[in-house]
């Protein structure tokens, strides 16, 4: 309680006088302890992914656009067009093997982190970090031209699946960034997919491989887990193997039974935004 008066009357003195209290240290950024980006030897094969080791961030043969698509679109590779990078140089897709690694204190938390992109926001901040001190990055956003996608949504009877037990025992499989299991058919197999323990946000994360690639927003408002299967739609017309969908197929989700589980999808204009480079320098030595 002493302490407390001081304190108070410490700041009452310091505004008498004319001072204002001091104001807050900013957080330092999230950063690696130790980072190497070098030029890839020439004819090395391209890398693509975002997977974190247990200790750090390692990626042979990554090319700068992808870096900075993985520090600034946590929503995945569907918002990875050119329209969401602007003012980039030609050099930018010039590609680097990056090894960082994560400080001993920082260790419990990185390896906390999910699977999706979106589940990674200690990757994503160091991985800014490391292109503003490394390229020197400076960098803004503005509002870019919107992404095609979906709204996944229950109609009027849904749904028609059941609530996860709370003690279920999840089978091997797929394992879904909010925790739950997808397991797919094997050869032989009528084509289905079965979801155990699923939330609706991973089932929106799944659908978008099912439409085009175009994302998929969950506004069913169910917050639970829940099994059910998805199974495909035979089509006597087509002369494709059953599960195999055309490329130029202009309605691919009809292949799979969305509806008698309660669900439909309205197509929607999803807001996005554009990364701006203000100034961006090739990495320097390690």
């Amino acid at each position: 309680m002493i302490g407390r008066i001081v304190t108070a009357a410490l700041l009452t003195c310091a505004t008498a006088l004319g001072q204002a209290p001091a104001a807050p240290t900013p957080a330092k950024p999230l950063a690696f302890d130790v980072v190497s980006i070098r030029p890839a030897k020439p004819g090395s094969n391209y890398m693509f992914g975002w997977m974190t080791t247990p200790d750090g961030y390692q990626v042979p043969s990554q090319s700068l656009r992808n870096t900075l698509m993985i520090a600034y679109f946590p929503q995945g590779t569907i918002y990875w067009s050119d329209e969401r990078l602007a003012g980039a140089p030609s050099w930018i897709d010039n590609q680097y093997d990056i090894d960082a690694r994560v400080s001993e204190a920082e260790l419990p938390d990185w390896q906390k982190q999910g699977l999706s992109l979106d589940k990674k926001p200690m990757l994503q901040q160091m991985l800014q970090t490391m292109l503003a001190d490394r390229c020197h990055l400076v960098a803004h956003m503005v509002p870019g031209p919107p992404v095609p996608g979906f709204s996944l949504e229950l109609g009027k009877r849904g749904p028609r699946f059941a609530k996860s037990k709370p003690d279920e025992v999840l089978p091997p499989g797929i394992r879904l960034p909010d925790g739950g299991i997808e397991t797919t058919y094997g050869p032989g197999q009528r084509p289905r997919f079965t979801f155990y323990g699923a939330s609706m946000a991973d089932f929106a994360r799944f659908l978008p491989m099912r439409v085009g690639g175009r994302p998929v927003l969950d506004h069913t408002g169910l917050t639970g887990r829940y099994d059910f299967v998805v199974n495909w739609v035979d089509d006597p017309d087509s002369k494709l193997p059953a599960g195999v969908i055309s490329s130029d197929d202009p309605d691919p989700l009809s292949h799979w039974d969305i509806e008698s589980l309660g669900f439909h999808l309205v197509p929607i204009k999803i807001p996005a935004q554009t990364l701006v480079i203000d100034h961006i320098e090739k990495p320097s030595a390690n």
